[in-house]
C-alpha cells in the first residue's frame, strides 16, 4: 500500500541533491532563500474493486529562488523534470509522474510552483475478521445422533 507519507518521503529524497532546505506547508516565515516547499494534495481515492483503489495525488514543488530571476526559476523547472521524470519511486514501487507543469505564483518576488499527478491503483488491504471456528454441531435424526465439526 502507498501512503501519503511515502509519497512525501520518496519526494523528499529524490529532493536532496539539490542541497536546498526543503519545507512542508507549515513553515509560513523566518526561511532563507533559495529553498523549496513540497506539498502534496490527494484528490481521489476510489474503490475500483473490491481490493483495489484508484487514486490520484497531486504533488507541488514551490521553488524560492536565490535572486528571484526568471533564469533561476526555468534552471529549476529543468532540474525538477529531470529529477521527477519519468519515474517516481515510491519504496519499491515506481509510479509514472504526469501532467509536469509550471506557473510564476507570485510575479513580484518570483515565486515558482512545480506541479504533476501521481495516478496509481494501489491494493486496499482485507480488514475483515477472521471466521470464528463454528464448533461442533449435533443433530438428532430419527433417533441416531450425530456429532458434525
Amino acid at each position: 500500500m502507498i501512503t501519503l507519507v511515502a509519497i512525501k518521503t520518496a519526494i523528499n529524497t529524490a529532493l536532496a541533491p539539490l542541497n536546498l532546505d526543503v519545507y512542508g506547508g507549515e513553515i509560513k516565515e523566518g526561511f532563507v532563500r533559495p529553498c523549496l516547499f513540497a506539498n502534496l494534495m490527494p484528490l481521489k481515492s476510489e474503490t475500483f474493486k473490491a481490493d483495489t483503489s484508484e487514486n490520484l495525488v497531486v504533488v507541488e514543488i514551490v521553488y524560492f529562488s536565490a535572486n528571484k530571476t526568471d533564469i533561476e526559476n526555468l534552471q529549476m523547472y529543468d532540474l525538477l523534470k529531470a529529477i521527477f521524470t519519468p519515474i517516481l519511486t515510491i519504496g519499491t514501487k515506481n509510479k509514472l509522474v504526469r501532467n509536469f507543469r509550471a506557473e510564476v505564483i507570485d510575479e513580484q518576488d518570483h515565486i515558482y510552483s512545480v506541479k504533476f499527478d501521481l495516478s496509481f491503483y494501489d491494493e486496499i488491504p482485507d480488514n475483515t475478521p477472521p471466521d470464528e471456528d463454528m464448533g461442533t454441531l449435533n443433530l438428532n435424526l430419527g433417533g441416531y445422533e450425530y456429532g458434525i465439526t
